[in-house]
């Protein structure tokens, strides 16, 4: 008798925006020592935030932080952590949006929310998700703030 199921599995390589250049929309009070988007991807999740070392944007309605991979992947889904100490519900309507080139970019997953402070926010990009730059967005509101404490891209093989 022949079986009539397959099987799925997903292979995740790796985190590939640890350490990866970054760059935002805006920084929190021009502070980049408290707040630049580099902390968004140097692997430190502190709790202890009110002397920054997340990534913070300025009040903005559509704040972004953009990750540059490198190279060309393919794109399994991204986990934000969210803020850890208060506001968590500042990450909402947050498009994932990937592009090859760095200038035109296509909307891959979405996040309704509203998050919720300390949340992990695993978003699903849609198959298949090929880029060299990943973008987080708020796309919906005004008067948004964008602060992540850390991104994880993660790839398949």
């Amino acid at each position: 008798m022949e079986e009539s199921w397959h099987r799925y599995e997903k292979e995740w390589e790796r985190n590939a925006a640890i350490h990866q250049p970054t760059s935002a929309s805006s920084i929190y009070g021009d502070d980049f020592d408290m707040w630049g988007p580099y902390y968004a991807t140097d692997g430190v999740m502190p709790t202890n935030i009110s002397s920054g070392g997340i990534f913070h944007s300025k009040v903005q309605s559509t704040p972004w932080l953009s990750v540059d991979l490198q190279e060309a992947l393919r794109i399994s889904f991204i986990r934000v952590f969210n803020r850890a100490d208060k506001n968590g519900e500042r990450f909402h309507d947050v498009a994932v949006e990937v592009s090859l080139g760095g200038v035109l970019y296509e909307q891959k997953g979405f996040f309704k929310g509203p998050g919720v402070t300390n949340q992990v926010v695993e978003i699903l990009c849609d198959h298949p998700t090929i880029g060299r730059y990943v973008r987080i967005k708020i796309i919906s509101g005004v008067g948004n703030y964008l602060h992540i404490n850390e991104i994880e891209i993660y790839t398949i093989s």
